[in-house]
């Protein structure tokens, strides 16, 4: 447990949880997907992680992280791991309760925020729901949205070279090794990444990385109140 963060007024809670899940014949290998995915979303992401990502009521999934820095990395991890469709609420807020490594453990407004989240994201079968009762809610909401349909639209070979690209380093060097890697021409590995939209879809993860990483967002300035010069 990374004491130092017991002063933190905000955290950001991630629920998830399978969509129709019970309908699925292999459900108990989903399931094992899940669990594994979870496993590396809290090694790799180990440092972000205040209680680490567990299973919680069958098949849905929580944890809790100190920022959203890493929001779209671990999405990113659990689309690359998980073979079924999942919700996502995403709530900041603080808490009610002390800290602690068992996420069931743990109560309060980030928490709160996150359910409501995964409910709406059900009820209006979005990917993807924000919750922060600040005033971007609803960009932020969108724009993953919009970030998730790209993703999930992506066809098997798309999906190998875009998350291979994505882990080597996004530059040139990446290009060569997937061409190496995937057996085809570096022309090829350009050419999904352009069918892809990647270069989109990544541009738009930067823009909201920046929004939600500015620094009001661990203070205890409102959006609406910061003085607009300063962006």
């Amino acid at each position: 447990m990374k004491m130092t963060l017991a002063s933190q007024n905000r955290y950001v809670v991630v629920t998830g949880d399978l969509k129709s899940s019970r309908r699925l014949k292999a459900r108990a290998e989903v399931q094992e997907e899940l669990k594994n995915a979870l496993r590396m979303v809290n090694m790799r992401f180990n440092d972000e992680i205040v209680s680490k990502f567990a299973v919680v009521r069958g098949d849905s999934f929580q944890g809790m992280l100190s920022s959203p820095k890493c929001l779209f990395d671990i999405y990113l991890l659990f689309f690359e791991h998980i073979g079924h469709q999942f919700y996502l609420g995403i709530g900041v807020g603080g808490l009610s309760t002390r800290l602690s490594e068992n996420i069931g453990e743990i109560d309060g407004e980030a928490f709160h925020n996150a359910s409501e989240a995964l409910e709406r994201a059900k009820k209006e079968d979005l990917w993807i729901v924000f919750r922060s009762k600040w005033e971007i809610d609803e960009v932020v909401t969108y724009l993953l949205n919009f970030m998730a349909e790209a993703m999930w639209n992506w066809t098997k070979r798309q999906r190998e070279i875009i998350i291979f690209f994505r882990w080597h380093g996004e530059n040139r060097e990446a290009v060569r090794l997937a061409s190496k890697n995937f057996g085809v021409g570096e022309r090829s590995i350009y050419k999904t990444l352009r069918t892809g939209r990647y270069h989109l879809w990544r541009g738009a993860e930067s823009a909201l990385g920046a929004l939600l990483n500015r620094r009001w967002f661990k203070s205890e300035i409102e959006p609406d109140k910061v003085d607009k010069r300063e962006w």
